[in-house]
């Protein structure tokens, strides 16, 4: 069934500027220096507002995971309501909804305190939202739109970058990240993650999008920069380290690279669990084609595929039960190579990050059904997967 207002003018005018960005050239846009711009202005507002230098403060590297929409929006609207100078938001989707709202009212309650607000919204973005799109607010909008876009604190971007990021920055020191945008279906529908980093360093990664990499980092950002696309590097040494297990929960999979190689580590003696959602909101047959794949070229004694009852929109990778790569970033071609992504990954048996996922897939794994088989491929799943649909 096709969601309702699909054919209205906001939704084509949605659509078109969602498409136009998404197959723009990456990197038309200086996405690096305006991150770098973004970085030095929230420099000097953290040592105007606190008037210390930002080196001073401390940079903790605590990290928690926040699990589905109820427990992730009750935490962001905690630090909205919270922030003390200035908030940053990045985001891929942003929908006219009772959430998308719920979020530009507690910004405008900010910005009204005098906190200073930005958000960059990727156009790349819109071809999801039809006639709920955020940018259409900015002119049809009204009641909290209205002030939204015309408070002098809040200062708004629409850049055609490609970047699937999902990020909050509240006061230079606390970090949101992970798959969830901005709608209500992400806040009570859908299954997913939210994972909150302390510390600056997360904050100097991000906006510069400079890594500084130690040994001995047990948190550390991972992300597909103009300049570098980390996110596959990290995803292929994760599934080449592997001892004993790997168990994935994706929301897309249909990179034939990721393909063949859980396929031939599962050859290996390595254990894959695979979790998918039953059903997804777009790249369906995409999924059912690569699950087919993969068990068909995979070791069978070594090689499972749940199916996950509901709309899985999380992504995490937990390898041998002491290390969770959580983010944005899907198991699709565009996704590991082009786009914009950001993710974290977490080392250590005992850290609370890695306990809860553990604590995640072992009740996800509970909850799904296991494939008996590959799934049989009709022609037209065929076309619909090579079209990514």
């Amino acid at each position: 069934m096709l969601p309702p207002g699909i054919f209205s003018r906001r939704s084509r005018r949605s659509m078109i500027r969602g498409v136009r960005a998404y197959f723009r050239r990456r990197g038309s846009h200086p996405r690096w220096f305006q991150s770098l711009r973004m970085f030095y202005r929230l420099r000097m507002l953290v040592m105007l507002r606190m008037q210390k230098r930002i080196g001073a403060i401390v940079r903790s590297r605590e990290a928690k995971l926040h699990v589905d929409g109820e427990e992730a929006f009750s935490r962001i609207d905690e630090l909205l309501r919270s922030a003390r100078h200035t908030i940053i938001i990045h985001m891929f989707i942003w929908l006219d909804d009772p959430t998308g709202r719920a979020v530009a009212l507690r910004l405008v309650e900010a910005a009204d305190r005098g906190v200073s607000v930005h958000v960059t919204k990727d156009t790349s973005g819109d071809m999801f939202e039809l006639n709920r799109d955020f940018l259409t607010t900015k002119t049809d909008g009204k009641g909290i739109w209205e002030r939204f876009w015309h408070h002098p604190n809040i200062h708004v971007e629409a850049p055609e970058e490609r970047n699937h990021g999902k990020v909050y920055i509240i006061d230079g020191e606390t970090m949101l990240l992970g798959g969830m945008n901005i709608s209500s279906d992400y806040r009570y529908s859908w299954h997913d993650f939210l994972i909150e980093l302390r510390g600056t360093r997360f904050v100097e990664e991000y906006l510069s999008q400079t890594l500084r990499i130690s040994t001995d980092d047990s948190v550390r950002l991972v992300m597909n920069t103009l300049h570098h696309s980390a996110v596959r590097e990290v995803i292929t040494a994760l599934i080449n380290s592997a001892a004993r297990e790997i168990i994935l929960e994706q929301a897309y999979f249909s990179d034939p690279g990721i393909v063949d190689l859980l396929a031939r580590r599962s050859h290996e003696g390595i254990y894959i669990r695979f979790i998918l959602p039953l059903k997804t909101s777009v790249h369906n047959s995409a999924n059912i084609v690569a699950m087919a794949a993969l068990m068909e070229k995979g070791n069978d004694e070594r090689l499972q595929i749940f199916r996950y009852p509901g709309m899985l929109h999380g992504k995490l990778i937990l390898v041998d039960r002491q290390r969770a790569f959580i983010g944005s970033a899907n198991l699709i071609t565009s996704s590991l190579d082009a786009m914009g992504e950001v993710n974290v990954l977490v080392t250590g048996r005992n850290h609370n990050v890695v306990r809860r996922a553990r604590e995640i897939v072992r009740r996800d794994l509970l909850r799904s059904t296991p494939l008996q088989g590959p799934p049989q491929l009709k022609w037209v799943t065929r076309v619909l997967a090579y079209l990514g649909l």
